[in-house]
């Protein structure tokens, strides 16, 4: 039975290549090639263009909406998550489409209320979790310095990130109370009493902001049919705060689109060669990269870092090439994802420093295909993806000498890369998980009727 399916994302190659986008993309191809009927609705940045119009294109044999939002209006945070601006060419594309379901693979930049004109359409709806944006505005669970969060904390945690927003927080004495005694309260006590120190009143449309998100996205989870988790990880994280998803959240991991294997020898000159692909952003830690690198002897090792310079990694991008002066570090730019077994050809190992929960990582999975074994932090779902001393090593996040010790095993021991490659995991591909996939949707659609 050939299945309708609507897919929703914040981005679509060509414009957006990014982790989320590219994964749509390859699972509406791997869907299509599985004879279904793809269609997706996604979000585009386009200067040159009226703020909120969309157009329809046919992309690599995808019906793609893609409308409009520059994020020009973003003194409000609402803007990112709950807004009307794409209702009309939302619904116009459902009733167009007419689909069987709809897959909601992100909302970030468009909106949540677009699952609720789903469900009030009468279509199943499926949302995956891949990331944190619904407990956490700032996406990565990491405070502005860049130190770790719990959680939301039923948005307590939230108030010292969006205070920019927000200037004035409650005068409710109880919850400014609670507020300023958070950080030594228990959990279970704040899980429990956080009804008596967080009024209704403050959780509605006209409340403080950081308890309306907690409380809004609470009931958007009620929504979809089936939630996906990539990890155990994920999965545990949205538990804690929102244990009514559990009968309806199951952990599927990611497949990846084929990657070849490595086509030409390495030059045999006895250099263990080091590389990061990926955004060029502070939470993937590229400086404890960089300063545990200068550490190493410059005679048996090389560094390359792939990624893009662009308006937002600009000032770090530069600092990391500051630090790496005078060292062997090789600054390439970014690469296409089909060109990743070309572009990592003469590398050794991958090297994936995150000071943020990680809630999946393609990066590892893409790496092992090629049988490149990978150091990375022990930090969210990286220890679901790293079988120490299997594929790979993990050291302490934010522990430049644990990376440093980590790179110095390959560089001492010559036959750890190779012994590596030979028991490295399979990954699951995009067509082998677009079936899982299609079975799931198959029993939703099926009860449904």
């Amino acid at each position: 039975m050939t299945m309708k399916i609507l897919q929703v994302s914040h981005g679509l190659p060509p414009r957006e290549n990014a982790g989320v986008e590219l994964y749509t993309f390859y699972l509406s191809k791997a869907l299509a090639g599985l004879s279904h009927e793809i269609s997706v609705f996604c979000r585009e940045e386009a200067p040159d263009r009226e703020e909120f119009s969309s157009t329809d294109e046919i992309y690599e044999g995808l019906k793609v909406t893609r409308v409009v939002n520059n994020l020009t209006r973003i003194p409000d945070p609402k803007v990112y998550y709950d807004n009307h601006y794409f209702d009309r060419s939302f619904l116009e594309t459902l009733r167009r489409e007419r689909p069987d379901l709809v897959h909601f693979q992100h909302f970030i930049a468009l909106s949540a209320h677009l699952l609720r004109l789903a469900k009030e359409e009468g279509v199943p709806v499926v949302l995956t979790l891949h990331d944190f944006f619904i407990l956490c505005h700032r996406i990565h669970l990491l405070k502005e310095n860049n130190g770790l969060c719990p959680g939301p904390l039923y948005g307590l945690e939230c108030a010292s990130c969006l205070k920019g927003f927000y200037s004035t927080g409650p005068k409710e004495g109880r919850t400014a109370f609670f507020l300023k005694n958070k950080d030594i309260l228990p959990f279970p006590f704040v899980k429990w009493t956080k009804r008596f120190f967080i009024p209704p009143k403050l959780l509605g449309e006209q409340g403080y902001e950081v308890f309306h998100r907690y409380r809004f996205m609470y009931e958007i989870l009620k929504i979809p049919d089936i939630l996906f988790a990539p990890s155990a990880f994920v999965q545990k994280q949205f538990l804690k705060y929102y244990p009514v998803i559990k009968p309806r959240l199951k952990i599927v991991p990611l497949g990846i689109p084929p990657v070849q294997g490595l086509a030409e020898e390495k030059v045999a000159d006895g250099k263990v060669r080091f590389c990061y692909f990926g955004n060029i952003l502070p939470l993937k830690g590229l400086h404890l990269l960089v300063d545990a690198f200068k550490t190493l002897p410059r005679e048996k090792t090389a560094l390359t870092i792939y990624g893009s310079r662009n308006p937002w990694t600009a000032a770090y991008y530069d600092q990391l090439k500051e630090q790496a002066d005078g060292f062997p570090v090789d600054f390439r730019g970014p690469f296409k994802r089909e060109d990743l077994a070309d572009a990592l050809k003469d590398q050794d190992v991958v090297v994936l420093p995150s000071i943020c929960p990680e809630s999946f990582s393609f990066v590892i999975r893409e790496a092992n295909s090629l049988g490149l074994p990978v150091i990375a932090s022990r930090i969210g779902a990286i220890p679901e993806a790293v079988k120490e001393g299997e594929s790979g090593l993990l050291f302490e996040p934010g522990d430049a000498g644990g990376l440093r010790r980590c790179m110095l095993r390959f560089i001492e021991d010559g036959g750890l890369i190779r012994r590596m490659a030979g028991r490295m995991p399979k990954p699951k591909t995009m067509e082998e998980h677009a079936v899982e996939i299609e079975g799931i949707y198959r029993q939703l659609i099926g009860d449904r009727r």
